[in-house]
């Protein structure tokens, strides 16, 4: 039994290094150089190991993003549990700029994987298809707040499009603009958030 937990626990900690490590190796050279021999020099493994954790390099990239999105979503969650309106929407838009402040080289990563990796049939594999739950969850929020009677008025739809988008566009600014001020852009987004959705007093 101890030598199956101790087996688990060496492959689960293999596994995270093998993902650190093409994450640094996408965002600091890119999706085309940040081949799977170059993730493997900078794990210390040969291809071979690579390749018994993640069958060929449009895997492990999918799970590369995958993994982000996990962790971004778990730190989002734990900043928003037990809130709602205002102060939800204030811990939402602040926990998804912080985690992009935190975290440059995943979100460089996943936006260099994101524009470049395309399925068999030639089509982006992340191109949106179906309902974004995401979004939905955002939109859900906005209509309790306003059923609350904590926010106006407005098609909580485009607002939960407006939101996500401006998140977004941070995310593309920080891997882009080496002068983006991330802490400036959050103070006045979420400044613009509870000015957009606050009930007249």
């Amino acid at each position: 039994m101890e030598r199956d937990s101790l087996g688990t626990f060496t492959e689960r900690a293999r596994r995270e290094q093998i993902l650190a490590c093409a994450v640094g190796a996408i965002a600091e050279l890119g999706y085309a150089r940040g081949s799977l021999a170059e993730i493997a020099r900078r794990a210390g493994v040969s291809k071979g190991v690579v390749s018994y954790y993640f069958p060929g390099k449009d895997h492990l990239l999918e799970q590369v993003v995958a993994d982000v999105y996990t962790r971004a979503g778990t730190a989002i969650a734990a900043a928003t549990a037990g809130r709602s309106g205002a102060a939800f929407l204030r811990a939402y838009l602040e926990a998804n700029l912080g985690f992009l402040a935190a975290h440059p080289a995943d979100i460089r990563a996943v936006t260099e994987i994101v524009m470049n990796l395309r399925g068999p049939d030639g089509a982006p594999r992340f191109a949106p298809t179906g309902e974004d739950p995401v979004l939905g969850h955002l939109e859900q929020m906005l209509r309790d707040g306003q059923r609350a009677g904590e926010f106006r008025d407005f098609d909580a739809r485009s607002m939960a499009v407006l939101l996500r988008g401006a998140v977004d566009t941070a995310s593309g600014r920080l891997v882009t603009d080496p002068g983006f001020d991330l802490a400036a852009y959050t103070r006045e987004l979420v400044a613009t958030a509870e000015l957009a959705t606050r009930r007249a007093r």
